[in-house]
């Protein structure tokens, strides 16, 4: 079978997607890569916003492949790429079998009413582009059963899994410095980090540690600089070591405002970090209930800061183990391939 991979940039597909791939090949398939970056077989310049206009001409490229390439499979990951690549199948003859592998709907509880109207309205309208789903959090696994968001089936997943090999590898004792906060993540206003610097304001006492860079970071910088935070407030820039600055913290946190299922706190997870995350999709089916505060109350954060004991602590993260969902969600993938139905649907 010909199968085609599709997200919005290579980064995604070599950190998530490399296991699959093989896979996939081992089992005698040619497989394709449509992403934004060097390694790609469809080097796809995606600007960021899902609804750019640079994005709608894109979509004729993606179009004109998707008919001369006739691929059997389609497997669609990131909102952005699903998006578009979905739209370009519109009005295509001989579609291939598509499945979207959501990594968190754009839109959600957290969401404003407007947002989420939008992005809704979106993914209904590419409904009959959607053969089945997969999803990784409970809230999205209602919205798109709800919606009626595909033409087959709704699946549920523990994720993409993650591999703790470099986690394994590492020595406590080789930690950097020890600090008392640390995030890692795309600096972005979905993520919310200016959230985690104002409250630096009102917890004298600690330090914060952001791991990543994106396109917030120099406004976060420049608030840092007026409030006179540099001593306590530190922005990495992007390090493959992100683990080593979670090893170090006392405290793993985030103010995320949407999320799927995210690797970085089930990192933090692995490494028995005491955590402090927003209450939001995602992060509210990792944690416990003790670790989450309601979405932007800067109250809330402070005092469960303040009264979070940093003594390590158990958590639940064996079935988020690359080794322990790969056979699953391998199932769904190659079901595809002779639409037989599998037998893991929530």
């Amino acid at each position: 079978m010909k199968i085609l991979i599709v997200a919005s940039n290579m980064v995604h597909i070599n950190n998530f997607h490399q296991a699959y791939i093989q896979g996939f090949k081992n089992e005698g398939h040619n497989v394709y890569i449509m992403a934004k970056g060097e390694g790609a077989d469809f080097n796809i310049d995606f600007e960021k916003s899902v609804l750019s206009f640079k994005n709608l001409k894109l979509s004729y490229k993606i179009r004109e492949i998707l008919k001369k390439e006739c691929f059997d499979v389609v497997y669609l990951h990131t909102s952005l790429a699903a998006f578009w690549v979905r739209m370009a199948l519109r009005g295509v003859k001989g579609k291939p079998y598509v499945i979207n592998t959501v990594h968190g709907y754009l839109f959600g509880k957290s969401c404003g009413s407007l947002h989420n109207k939008i992005y809704l309205a979106c993914e209904r309208l590419l409904k009959n582009q959607t053969d089945d789903i997969i999803v990784m959090n409970n809230e999205d696994y209602s919205i798109a059963t709800e919606n009626k968001l595909c033409k087959g089936n709704v699946y549920f997943s523990n994720g993409m899994g993650v591999s703790f090999k470099a986690f394994d590898t590492a020595k406590e004792n080789q930690a950097k410095e020890q600090i008392s906060l640390a995030y890692v993540g795309e600096i972005s206003k979905r993520k919310n980090q200016m959230f985690l610097v104002k409250a630096m304001k009102h917890l004298p006492n600690y330090t914060l540690t952001l791991v990543g860079d994106g396109d917030e970071r120099e406004n976060v910088e420049k608030y840092i600089k007026k409030e006179g935070l540099q001593d306590r407030v530190c922005i990495t820039g992007f390090t493959k070591k992100a683990y080593e600055y979670i090893l170090a913290c006392d405290i793993y946190v985030s103010a995320s405002k949407i999320e799927g299922l995210p690797f970085n706190i089930m990192e933090a997870m692995y490494l028995k970090k005491p955590i402090v995350a927003s209450n939001i999709k995602g992060q509210s089916d990792l944690l416990p209930k003790n670790s989450l505060y309601t979405l932007d109350n800067m109250d809330e954060y402070v005092n469960l800061i303040k009264n979070t004991n940093v003594k390590r602590v158990d958590y639940d993260i064996e079935k988020y183990k690359l080794e322990n969902v790969y056979s699953e969600n391998m199932e769904i993938y190659l079901s595809s391939l002779t639409k037989n139905q599998p037998s893991v649907v929530k």
